[in-house]
């Protein structure tokens, strides 16, 4: 991939919001630093944090988390632009209240940068149970009219990182039916735990593919090169 950024070095955090398996930070960071050369890319956990957040009650816990240590990371690391690694894009509206750099949640990223590409999306996630809140994230961004189909390949997290390839497979099954029956132009990995097989799935299945964590990713690093702030007139108006 091009080096869009040249030789200005911005630095972008990108938070896995739950307590990650050993070794996924390390490897997300080193994909994510391979996607954008030239950006100085963070990568961090919440070792506190819950396994997962398939469950609604879960995002609290992150949530609070996430609003305690990422204002002083913020500030001692520079960071420019913050992306959240979660579809349901937790904590989006407290993040932005709590900081002064953007923050991009990797379903809205994904949605918006797939509307440039395709105009019938449709989205892959691991249980019928997420779709209730995605779509919901989805309707507020103003793109729930856009998507013509939701897919689920009825698998946890935890059972999409204990077999990616068998995860790919029921993807890729997923995708192809989402194409020749929902009609659909471009397909959404709606899990961060599927990140990593866009490319492959776009290459076998002829269309677009958006990954998530790197469209997140990307999104903040556009965010952080332009020099963006969040708005504090209004919805993200900070206490005090």
């Amino acid at each position: 991939m091009a080096n869009f950024w040249g030789d200005i070095v911005v630095a972008v955090l990108h938070v896995i919001p739950v307590r990650a398996r050993p070794g996924r930070v390390e490897r997300e960071r080193a994909r994510l630093a391979a996607l954008a050369p030239g950006v100085d890319v963070h990568v961090i956990d919440l070792p506190q944090g819950p396994q997962d957040l398939e469950y609604f009650v879960d995002d609290h816990a992150a949530v609070g988390q996430m609003v305690d240590v990422l204002p002083g990371y913020v500030r001692t690391h520079g960071i420019g632009a913050v992306s959240i690694g979660c579809f349901y894009d937790p904590g989006l509206w407290e993040l932005r209240e709590a900081l002064e750099v953007p923050v991009v949640g990797i379903g809205e990223a994904s949605l918006l940068l797939a509307g440039t590409v395709a105009w019938r999306l449709a989205v892959l996630v691991g249980d019928w149970k997420w779709v209730s809140k995605m779509q919901a994230n989805a309707h507020a961004l103003g793109l729930g009219h856009r998507i013509c189909g939701w897919r689920s390949i009825d698998r946890s997290v935890q059972a999409m990182q204990d077999d990616p390839e068998e995860a790919y497979r029921a993807v890729r099954r997923v995708a192809v039916a989402a194409r020749d029956e929902d009609h659909a132009e471009a397909v959404i990995l709606g899990c961060g735990a599927l990140s990593g097989m866009a490319e492959r799935l776009q290459e076998e299945v002829g269309m677009p593919a958006v990954d998530p964590v790197a469209a997140g990713v990307l999104l903040a690093c556009a965010l952080a090169s332009l020099g963006l702030r969040t708005s504090k007139i209004g919805g993200y108006r900070p206490k005090g």
